[in-house]
């Protein structure tokens, strides 16, 4: 029988994102705090006879499958650094995530694959190798590594995981137009912080009162993010007057997502935004990354 490994990958958002200022490489110093919701993709592995394939069974859009691809790109660098050694698999993507959409579901896709495949062939290398590897495909992948709730520092890569912070309900709006997230650091209008939000907010999750947490989301990036989309901060101030205790860009952007009492009012609220063009989510926060 072939062997086969199925995982489902979530999306995050940001509570919490300071840019502390422009790197010497050309990167931004930034210390964020990640979080993963239940909006998931699914990816499917199995041995193949020969080369490596990557099926898309689903998508609400257009998705190339070709080497620009993230999952491809994290299989090929976990074949030649890890395996060291080509090997056939065929993968197979059912794609929920929004593209473009400060989600983090190519990030979260590329971790799942690097997860999914040093299962299938069942590697000996551990974590530190992975977590390498991770940070050479992107910011926000060695975060999918583990999910839940952590502070990135650095470019975001550097991961300090936190206790889980208490579950918490959300509604995600994504205007149908992505957003390009170097067009959001170039346009000049991000706004420089210290990273003591980032670092305070360990102390807030862990008080769990929705409201405190609901005044303290902070997004560095917002202003870059409603200068260059406008129709953003309308939807953040219609979250706002749906009830929900919060609202932030997630990333940078466009998606917004507003921090509701509960389940049921994130439907709510959800059910005020839909109609307008928008891609609707009401989801939760989870304690962990794929599974």
């Amino acid at each position: 029988m072939t062997a086969s490994i199925a995982l489902k990958t979530p999306a995050k958002v940001n509570p919490i994102l300071e840019v502390l200022g422009k790197r010497a490489d050309g990167y931004h110093e930034l210390a964020l705090v990640f979080q993963t919701v239940a909006l998931y993709d699914e990816l499917d592995f199995s041995e193949s006879p020969r080369g490596l394939h990557l099926e898309i069974l689903e998508s609400p859009f257009p998705l190339a499958a070709d080497d620009s691809n993230l999952i491809l790109k994290a299989a090929k660098l976990f074949f030649t650094e890890i395996l060291q050694e080509e090997r056939g698999v065929q993968i197979r993507l059912k794609k929920k995530i929004p593209l473009a959409a400060g989600l983090g579901g190519g990030s979260s896709d590329a971790a799942a694959t690097l997860l999914g495949l040093d299962s299938l062939f069942k590697s000996q290398e551990g974590a530190g190798k992975r977590m390498a590897l991770a940070a050479q495909l992107g910011s926000d992948v060695p975060f999918f590594l583990t999910g839940g709730t952590a502070l990135g520092t650095g470019r975001g890569e550097k991961i300090t995981a936190w206790t889980p912070g208490p579950e918490m309900a959300l509604v995600l709006v994504k205007p149908q137009e992505g957003l390009s997230t170097p067009a959001v650091y170039q346009s000049g209008k991000a706004v420089m912080t210290k990273g003591d939000r980032a670092h305070d907010f360990k102390a807030v999750l862990r008080e769990g009162n929705m409201a405190k947490i609901g005044r303290a989301l902070f997004n560095g990036l917002e202003p870059a993010t409603f200068f260059l989309r406008p129709e953003v901060e309308a939807i953040k101030k219609r979250l706002l007057e749906a009830g929900a205790l919060g609202a932030l860009v997630s990333g940078s952007g466009p998606t917004v997502f507003g921090l509701a009492e509960s389940p049921s009012q994130a439907r709510h609220i959800g059910a005020e935004m839909e109609g307008k063009g928008h891609s609707v989510f009401a989801v939760q926060t989870v304690p962990v990354g794929a599974i």
